[in-house]
């Protein structure tokens, strides 16, 4: 249990109806504190799902929420302060890497001036604790593997990892000096039940389940570090817990993974052996803002909280096709999937 100077505390998430927000908000308030979740509910996919979240992670558990978008800096300054969190946790992005470049501006205001609007409120009002979601886009195509946060070398291949990076850029800067603690925490392909229907475990198991086409990119030898939700939220909280030990002024980035990936074929290999069937599969040209491995370093996740993760990729998978499988989720697994297309 995350314990600040010594009692519960208030927590403010954003991306609060995202994958990892809502799981998050309600793994928190479940262990007694107060959290406030805010959320536009953006459509780039289907915002039935999020609203879906809001109603099963967060009124369910007592979170509060409330409808705000990033980029209203005076309204998001009326919320913080009437809220006042002790911490901040800040989730909420445009993410994915394959939208067009001509709505590449999507990713400019909402992970670079979105990400500024609320740090700059979190320093202004003095607010402690500040962690904020980055990703391993921000590695590229990176050949130093297992990959380590204090590379210095990395280059990322996607408009969205290098909005990513710049948020890591600008965190120091804008904390030094303040009375606000930073930590970036770079996630590495997050997954489980009541995922994003953009990712490609969701997209196998729909198309298993319901018969529409999955699109494979590639030969599908690209790998991932597929990192379980429960394991995910399980490490933010103890990251959180962990920051609050740095003087003020401190900030730091985080691998969250768990050093071990499978490529694509054997994500669509374990889906088929639980369900016992192949999905149909369109094949496509390798989209090339997709990087070739993704792989975390652990050494100073391990180090900052004690532990690593637990979740096998077929024991989350199964949890996964468990969720898909209930007659109220799968009768909606299509419509999410091609809202997204």
């Amino acid at each position: 249990m995350y314990i600040w100077k010594g009692t519960l505390v208030r927590f403010l998430i954003t991306g609060a109806a995202g994958f990892i927000g809502s799981n998050l908000a309600a793994r928190i308030s479940r262990s007694g504190h107060t959290v406030l979740g805010i959320d536009n509910l953006s459509p780039y996919y289907a915002p039935d799902l999020k609203k879906l979240r809001v109603e099963h992670f967060l009124t369910a558990n007592d979170v509060q929420f409330e409808y705000l978008d990033l980029l209203e800096l005076t309204q998001l300054q009326k919320t913080i302060e009437s809220f006042k969190p002790d911490a901040i946790i800040h989730l909420a992005a445009q993410p994915g890497v394959r939208t067009p470049i001509g709505k590449s501006f999507q990713y400019i205001d909402n992970n670079i001036t979105a990400f500024s609007n609320i740090l700059q409120t979190a320093i202004e009002l003095e607010i402690s604790d500040f962690l904020y979601a980055s990703s391993s886009s921000v590695y590229g195509n990176s050949t130093k593997i297992p990959y380590k946060e204090n590379d210095k070398s990395i280059r990322p291949i996607s408009i969205y990892g290098a909005t990513k990076l710049a948020n890591e850029i600008l965190a120091p800067t804008y904390v030094s000096g303040s009375k606000t603690r930073a930590r970036g925490m770079r996630f590495f392909t997050a997954y489980g039940p009541w995922g994003r229907p953009d990712m490609a475990y969701f997209r196998i198991i729909n198309s298993i389940l319901n018969g529409s086409e999955f699109s494979k990119f590639g030969s599908g030898d690209v790998k991932r570090d597929f990192t379980y939700i429960g394991d995910i939220t399980s490490m933010i909280e103890m990251l959180a817990s962990e920051l609050t030990s740095h003087p003020f002024g401190y900030s730091d980035v985080v691998n969250i993974g768990g050093g071990n990936p499978y490529s694509l074929n054997d994500l669509i290999s374990v889906i088929s052996k639980v369900l016992n069937s192949k999905p149909k599969i369109l094949e496509n040209e390798t989209n090339p803002n997709d990087t070739r491995v993704t792989c975390a370093d652990t050494s100073i996740l391990q180090a900052l909280t004690g532990h690593s993760v637990e979740v096998s990729l077929e024991s989350g998978v199964r949890k996964t096709i468990e969720w898909a499988q209930e007659i109220s989720i799968s009768k909606n697994l299509n419509s999410w999937v091609e809202s997204t297309n």
